[in-house]
């Protein structure tokens, strides 16, 4: 049974700044392939939520980790609540992830 996947403001705002910097850097085959990307892994986890792994942090859990197909310097971070996938925000791996609990509430 597939879950439904709900992509919160801020992951929106991630993957728009993302794509428009690809963009920016005069890829748009490569923005249009990263936004591509990101609506199939998404759809991977509303399939196989469980395939992230759990955040080895204290008080987060409850958050796990895949990464974006194709573009595998991306993390996503979300949440499985029963029936549901909420992708909380899509971050390039080389920002200081040490962090998460300041930006993934």
């Amino acid at each position: 049974m597939n879950c439904i996947v709900i992509v919160r403001d801020r992951a929106t705002q991630d993957l728009r700044q993302q794509a428009n910097y690809i963009l920016a850097t005069g890829n748009r085959e490569a923005a249009e392939r990263f936004l591509e990307s990101a609506e199939y892994t998404f759809n991977q986890l509303a399939i196989t939520p469980n395939i992230g792994k759990n955040l080895q942090l204290p008080d987060i859990s409850a958050i796990r980790q895949w990464r974006l197909k194709n573009f595998k310097e991306y993390l996503i971070f979300y949440t499985i609540q029963e029936q549901k996938v909420e992708i909380l925000r899509v971050l390039h791996g080389a920002r200081d992830l040490e962090n998460l609990i300041d930006f993934l509430d």
